[in-house]
């Protein structure tokens, strides 16, 4: 399935989406993250595919008037000696 196909499928999500008041949480296959995090941020069509959608992350998106805020939260990391999963520290 190309990036068309599911900018396609995605059409009337988004409409829907923006029609919600309560937060919402969009769990999904990379391609589909980056699309969502592209309509958001106002990236193109072309640079979606590219878009770094790192994994183990939760990436809030508060949408504002001209813009959309956005916030990273890291839930584990690897620390690189051992290669063990470690949770964040906060």
């Amino acid at each position: 399935e190309s990036y068309l196909d599911i900018i396609q499928r995605l059409d009337p999500l988004f409409m829907e989406i923006e029609s919600y008041t309560q937060p919402l949480l969009i769990i999904g296959h990379q391609a589909v993250l980056r699309l969502v995090y592209a309509y958001y941020m106002g990236y193109s069509r072309e640079e979606s595919p590219t878009l770094s959608i790192p994994l183990n992350t939760v990436i809030k998106l508060t949408p504002k008037t001209y813009d959309c805020e956005e916030a990273r939260i890291c839930l584990q990391t690897i620390d690189q000696n051992d290669g063990q999963v470690e949770p964040p520290s906060h």
